[in-house]
């Protein structure tokens, strides 16, 4: 598929198109609804449930977005599960809004607040994991560590819900104690990213300079210039011409001397 200039559309980048639209259009749609009600209805229930609606709707996008954001990585499999269990919780919330179900359908319910709770696990996690790729063994481990503390985090707030057991005093200073951790790894992995920059690596795997000095760029220039051609193009020919090697040299045979007597 080509767009209008004639470019061709990855899949990849057309599923970020219609992420984006499908999310633009929903909330759109919820936030002038919202307008409408504030500016002329009456703020009965009603009302309410049009602006709790434009909320959910809100809060899910901005999950689904998250986990959108591996789209196109080497990761993307773990987004699209994310974006759609978000997007089964957006629906349960908004049926819980409008159906009204009643508290005796323990059922509904928990599903519910396990797919909000799956649904912020996976967005954090997804923005986490546009790390994957550093090869610093700090933002490795830290990752690794802090994805485990949201897994058990997750699992921690999960477990009650639907044992309808709670594991009192302990269990509370247990999960508090991981959460802060997890926000922690969280806030701090960001950060190191950015300050342990790493230099990018060669099809051998080994670190290498990936960049040009500006002595380098202005000889370049100079003998493209000298020689009528781009420097992109001077660069082509000077790799063309050293991937191929020089012919052998031709050796004629030594002379042939008759034996002493």
């Amino acid at each position: 598929m080509t767009d209008t200039a004639g470019r061709t559309r990855t899949p990849v980048s057309l599923a970020r198109r219609i992420i984006v639209a499908v999310i633009v259009i929903s909330f759109s749609a919820a936030a002038i609804s919202g307008i409408v009600v504030l500016l002329g209805a009456e703020l009965g229930p009603t009302a309410w449930r049009v602006l709790s609606t434009t909320s959910v709707v809100g809060a899910f996008s901005v999950a689904v977005l998250c986990c959108a954001s591996l789209v196109g990585r080497r990761l993307q499999a773990f987004g699209y599960v994310g974006a759609g269990v978000s997007v089964v919780g957006a629906v349960l919330a908004l049926v819980a809004l409008w159906g009204q179900p009643t508290w005796e359908a323990e059922g509904f319910w928990d599903a519910l607040w396990t797919a909000v709770a799956a649904s912020v696990a996976f967005s954090f996690a997804s923005l986490l994991l546009l790390l994957a790729d550093r090869r610093r063994t700090t933002i490795r481990v830290g990752l690794i560590v802090t994805l485990a503390l949201f897994a058990i985090v997750f699992v921690m707030v999960v477990a009650p819900i639907w044992t309808d057991e709670y594991g009192g005093e302990l269990y509370s200073r247990v999960l508090g104690i991981v959460s802060i951790l997890a926000a922690l790894g969280a806030i701090v992995l960001p950060v190191l990213s950015l300050l342990l920059r790493e230099r990018p690596a060669d099809p051998r795997g080994e670190p290498h300079d990936a960049t040009v000095s500006p002595a380098s760029l202005a000889l370049l220039r100079a003998e493209a210039g000298r020689r009528g051609v781009t420097p992109d193009e001077l660069v082509d020919d000077l790799l063309r011409s050293a991937s191929f090697e020089p012919p052998p040299v031709y050796e004629p045979p030594p002379a042939y001397e008759p034996p002493p007597r």
